[in-house]
């Protein structure tokens, strides 16, 4: 009778039985769907600021505010989905958002680069911005369900890894680009386009999260579910037995309202993550959006696209240093660490004399800032309880996709898009900011299982 009931209460714990699951085909293969769609989508993400340049020299945009407003359609369009997105896969489910997201970032892409004037190109940007904005917050939580506590940093940091590929590709697509006119930056908006067309098809095959469906009271679904799933792991590991359960990790059902995340028991979370947010945006981005004009002011004679596709390769070999420590470090003491050393290497780039040099100090930055990146990202799914875990992650992101444009363009009106020094001055008071909010109130998180944290 004992062991009867430890069998049911086995299959009831959706979250042990996918915590005691052994490395297999099955986590690689949803880490590369997951993959995908981060990939497609860090194409626009990362490369806005070289997009921007071949669009503000082609209609002829003047003056640092009309040059660099450009990527406000973006990020307004990331804000309303990161909001939208999040709360309707908490509603609706996970993979729900996901054929729907890559389909609207496609599509919206695709149209702006038949679009014949900058604003209407701006309003399409601003349509594919909106599935862009699902997709982070989503990717994240997401994968924070699936993968074990012990490992869950390194798989997201390797799916950034691959995803941040695209950052010194689409930089070298405009620097092919750049001298073809009135097609300089339609090719990478319909590149961009298809990629995410293409990644809509495959994401079809997509499960959905068991976590999600315990979460939600579908406890039948969610064991059919963890069924499947261990059998493929059985098949892939070539395992007749999986190791046993041996944690009993409650997913309360409990369907939440997006007022939940103001909720007793995550309000403090919320604010935090918000405030942290808001300011972390004008580190990384003050960084991306700017580095290939300070190339190109500093270094006339050079190639400033081709300068940038080096200084942001540093994206993929932090990245890949990252999978590394990530679980090893705990979250937000990685998140400092790796803010502070992207404003040391950042002054460097600032004030250095010579191209090498600031192409060198520039990869070191971006080094640096995408293991920042890697940490928060993982920090900021992994801190909130399932039943919010989309909404709060999408509504904070939000936070710091409207906060992106307010501090970007603060820079670029008040600072000055080529004053180096000034730029990362004001990024140091930012990195101040942020640590002294994890500091104080930063809870954590490495290595442990999300149903621990949130309680």
């Amino acid at each position: 009778m004992v062991e009867q009931n430890k069998g049911v209460q086995d299959r009831e714990n959706i979250a042990g039985r996918l915590e005691r699951l052994p490395f297999s085909s099955f986590h690689v293969k949803f880490a590369l769907m997951l993959t995908s769609g981060e990939w497609a989508e860090s194409l626009m993400l990362l490369g806005n600021g070289a997009i921007l340049g071949l669009v503000a020299a082609y209609y002829g945009l003047g003056g640092n505010l009309k040059a660099y407003a450009f990527p406000a359609f973006f990020f307004a369009g990331e804000f309303i989905g990161s909001i939208a997105f999040g709360r309707l896969a908490d509603a609706r489910g996970r993979r729900a958002v996901f054929l729907i997201n890559q389909l609207i970032f496609g599509l919206g892409m695709i149209l702006a680069g038949f679009m014949n004037s900058w604003q209407l190109i701006g309003v399409f940007v601003l349509v594919g911005g909106i599935g862009v904005g699902g997709e982070f917050p989503l990717v994240d939580s997401y994968g924070t369900e699936v993968f074990t506590g012990k490992n869950r940093g390194a798989w997201l940091a390797l799916i950034y890894t691959i995803a941040v590929t695209s950052a010194p590709l689409i930089v070298y697509i405009t620097s092919l680009t750049s001298h073809l006119g009135y097609y300089s930056f339609r090719i990478p908006l319909w590149f961009m386009g298809a990629s995410g067309i293409v990644v809509w098809l495959i994401r079809f095959r997509l499960k959905e999260s068991p976590r999600w469906l315990a979460n939600h009271g579908k406890l039948e679904e969610a064991e059919k579910m963890m069924d499947s799933i261990e059998e493929e792991v059985k098949r892939s590991a070539k395992l007749k037995e999986l190791p046993p359960v041996t944690d009993t990790l409650e997913v309360p059902v409990r369907v939440s309202k997006y007022k939940d995340i103001f909720a007793p028991d995550v309000r403090k979370t919320t604010i935090m993550m918000a405030i942290f947010m808001f300011f972390q945006s004008g580190i990384f981005y003050g960084f991306v959006t700017f580095a290939p004009g300070l190339v190109s002011v500093s270094y006339p004679k050079s190639d400033p696209l081709g300068a940038a596709a080096v200084i942001f390769s540093g994206f993929v070999f932090g990245s890949i240093f990252n999978i590394f420590i990530i679980d090893r470090i705990e979250r937000k003491w990685g998140i400092i660490l790796f803010a502070v050393l992207g404003g040391i290497f950042g002054t460097f780039f600032a004030v250095i004399h010579g191209l090498d040099e600031a192409v060198i100090f520039g990869f070191l930055t971006a080094f640096m800032l995408w293991n920042f990146s890697n940490f928060l990202h993982q920090y900021n799914a992994e801190i909130f309880p399932t039943r919010v875990r989309t909404t709060a992650a999408g509504f904070v992101y939000s936070i710091s996709r409207i906060s992106t444009t307010i501090l970007v363009l603060f820079i670029a009106f008040f600072i000055g898009s080529h004053n180096a020094v000034g730029i990362f001055a004001f990024v140091w008071v930012l990195v101040v900011l942020v640590s002294l909010v994890l500091i104080l109130l930063g809870p954590k998180s490495t290595r442990r299982y999300v149903e621990q944290i949130a309680n």
